[in-house]
């Protein structure tokens, strides 16, 4: 072997072996589908369904609303039901679970609390519109928002009325299903209604503190979606319009984005996750509004709001399944064909993933 051709070979393998150095880790994330459960227990035909009810993990049970009218106790490791709630009136948003007992409501126009210890209903009352959107309790008070945009402070151990807050629902203009769910905070109610408008309400005696006009020139001005709220802000979507970034008090628009959206927003370390009807996901900067990055579903579906996974951003898919993206660049790392879409939130525990798709199916994923 010659010198010449001994140096050109020690040099090849040099170059060889730097890169494969440099050479980064393929990702690869396992995700299995454990089991899967037919809460309807019946083949379901006919035009497109619309569950909309996310499942609420309390210990070792999955409680599962759904548009049948009952309400589903599962075992969250195997997707066995252990127990079905008659009665319930249909369900299209997640129940409200606080010392043991159920709080709900229904597609026929009530709203229930549930002992799950006794297995009694322990109070009804009739507000005559059905309730989209989920309940929240706060220092003994449960609030409500009827869809006929009626906001109802009850008290939750009896059901009494305490107050409510009514705004002039657009009876000649068309509305999207579904409603906002209030949210408490530094004894302020907040929610949005189909007017296009925003408050926050004294939670004490209903007094309105901040009323903002959100609405858009578009056919739908609805605010339906659950507002973040912290200490400095508000972030909340009207449907045809923006997602609005507001100072929380004084409602002042910090930033907005123009693409409407009847979902909530996830928000984790200054970073909003956010889910248009566009199509979209999003990764904005909640102080400035920068939009980090965004992707389009490739199905041509509508997301669900995001849920965070880790590393990862899961939504639901209005037309195939649930779809994971990286949360740091919003690369898409894999999908999940269930034959259905889903109106219904993922949600995340540990390593689990739990998704109710439109026909009454509900799925469990882990992560290994």
């Amino acid at each position: 072997m010659s010198r010449n051709f001994l140096i050109l070979f020690l040099i090849g393998f040099m170059i060889a072996g730097c890169s494969h150095l440099g050479q980064t880790k393929k990702e690869k994330l396992e995700l299995v589908n454990i089991w899967n459960t037919n809460i309807f227990q019946k083949q379901q035909f006919g035009s497109k369904r619309h569950e909309s009810a996310a499942p609420l993990v309390i210990n070792s049970d999955l409680f599962q609303g759904g548009s049948d009218g009952n309400l589903y106790v599962i075992n969250k490791y195997n997707g066995s039901i252990k127990r079905v709630i008659k009665d319930s009136g249909g369900i299209e948003a997640t129940p409200l679970f606080s010392q043991s007992v159920l709080y709900f409501g229904t597609n026929e126009g009530y709203v229930k609390a549930f002992s799950y210890r006794t297995g009694d209903y322990l109070w009804s009352y009739y507000v005559g519109f059905t309730v989209e959107s989920s309940p929240f309790i706060y220092d003994g008070r449960l609030f409500v928002l009827a869809s006929n945009d009626i906001l109802y402070a009850f008290d939750a151990a009896t059901g009494k009325i305490l107050w409510t807050v009514k705004k002039d629902f657009p009876a000649r203009r068309p509305v999207i299903k579904g409603g906002s769910s209030p949210v408490v905070y530094d004894n302020v109610v907040y929610v949005g209604f189909s007017d296009g408008s925003f408050i926050g309400a004294n939670m004490f005696d209903g007094t309105i503190v901040l009323e903002k006009n959100l609405n858009t020139k578009g056919k739908f001005k609805d605010v339906n979606a659950t507002p973040y709220v912290d200490e400095k802000y508000i972030v909340v979507p009207s449907y045809d319009g923006n997602l609005f970034c507001m100072e929380r008090k004084t409602g002042n628009i910090i930033w907005s984005i123009q693409d409407g959206s009847a979902k909530s927003v996830s928000v984790i370390s200054d970073v909003v996750y956010y889910s248009s009807d566009e199509g979209y996901v999003y990764n904005i900067d909640l102080t400035s509004g920068k939009v980090k990055w965004s992707t389009r579903l490739k199905d041509g579906g509508i997301p669900t709001a995001p849920a965070i996974f880790g590393d990862y951003i899961v939504v639901g898919s209005s037309e195939r399944g649930i779809v994971l993206f990286k949360k740091d660049n919003g690369r898409f790392v894999k999908e999940f064909y269930t034959g259905t879409g889903s109106f219904a939130d993922p949600v995340v525990e540990g390593n689990y993933i739990y998704f109710f798709s439109n026909y009454g199916v509900l799925y469990a994923f882990y992560k290994i």
